[in-house]
Order: C-alpha cells, then structure tokens, then sequence
C-alpha cells in the first residue's frame, strides 16, 4: 500500500517509515505539512499517517486539503 508519513519528529517519521516498510508498504515521508500536501499530490498514497501537531501547516491543515484533493480515497490517521 502506498503511505505517506508526514511528523516534524524526524525520528519518529522515520522509524515509522522503516517499521511499514518492513510489512511491504510503499512509504514516502515529509517533515512539514506543506511537504506533506506536495507529496500527496505527487505519490497519490492510500494511507496518511498525519502528526496532528506540527508547526506552521499542522496535521488538520493537511487531513482537509488531502481530503479536498483526493476526496474519500484516501485513508487519514492521526498520529
């Protein structure tokens, strides 16, 4: 499945990264919300895992624009 993680931790966005690699998903990561939104457009993942506190464009910015942008389609966790 194709995932995007997107959390201003870097530790924590990569280790998740390695973890759903190891089940075979197809992971992509993004350290801001801005960064989040242009790799959505681009990758079209299935699953969102979204950091609900990041600074600047925070995890809700993000779950609305993915939503407006990729309508139901995609599936949105908070993190």
């Amino acid at each position: 499945m194709r995932v995007v993680v997107a959390d201003d931790n870097r530790d924590t966005a990569d280790s998740l990264q390695r973890i759903l690699s190891l089940f075979g998903h197809d992971v992509r990561v993004a350290y801001d919300g801005a960064a989040a939104i242009r790799l959505a457009d681009e990758f079209r993942p299935r699953v969102a895992v979204l950091d609900i506190g990041m600074p600047g464009t925070n995890g809700y910015d993000v779950a609305r624009a993915l939503r407006e942008r990729h309508s139901a389609r995609i599936t949105l966790v908070a993190l």
